[in-house]
């Protein structure tokens, strides 16, 4: 009997300093970060064309879920192209994966702006959560730096869709 309490005495220290060890372990470990976009998250990019005639004008605004993805071409608020396309996994994953590269971008307030100009303008909302907000003119140089960025990120959803020319070609 005393072989088989004292067996029971080590078992139980053991699992308790295994339980210790694996408490610690738990507490000083840093937990991942998410990676990706929720579920719920909407993209919204929009590139504000510059004052030109209207026949040359030409804005987009496109909005991705993780759904559907949504082009809009319009000239002056006329809309010249409204298309719908599904948002591929591979598309979704991309831009939840690379989202850090457009957080944090901060753009210089021109006031206001500048003749002659464009402008993008890029969010990310997940319910209540906004992830990204910003919205650089371009105009005299200013904001240059993050015009590629931004177009390069969003740039697997807006591939969904043919060319701006091609889906409201100038002169219409």
């Amino acid at each position: 009997m005393r072989a088989g309490l004292k067996w029971r005495t080590i078992t139980m220290a053991v699992a308790s300093l295994t339980s210790a060890a694996l408490l610690a372990a738990c507490a000083t470990s840093t937990p991942e970060e998410p990676v990706g976009l929720p579920e719920d998250a909407v993209v919204t990019y929009a590139f504000l064309d510059s004052s030109v005639p209207p026949q040359y004008h030409r804005s987009i605004t496109l909005t991705v879920t993780r759904d559907d993805a949504h082009i809009v071409v319009d000239s002056y608020g006329d809309v010249l192209a409204d298309e719908h396309a599904p948002t591929p996994a591979a598309v979704w994953e991309n831009l939840g994966s690379t989202l850090p590269t457009v957080q944090g971008l901060n753009a210089t307030d021109l006031g206001s702006g500048c003749t002659g100009g464009t402008g993008i303008a890029l969010s990310v909302v997940a319910g209540a959560e906004t992830l990204v907000d910003v919205s650089p003119q371009f105009c005299g140089g200013s904001n240059d730096a993050l015009e590629a960025p931004i177009r390069a990120w969003i740039a697997p959803a807006r591939d969904l869709f043919p060319a701006t020319d091609v889906l409201a070609p100038e002169g219409e």
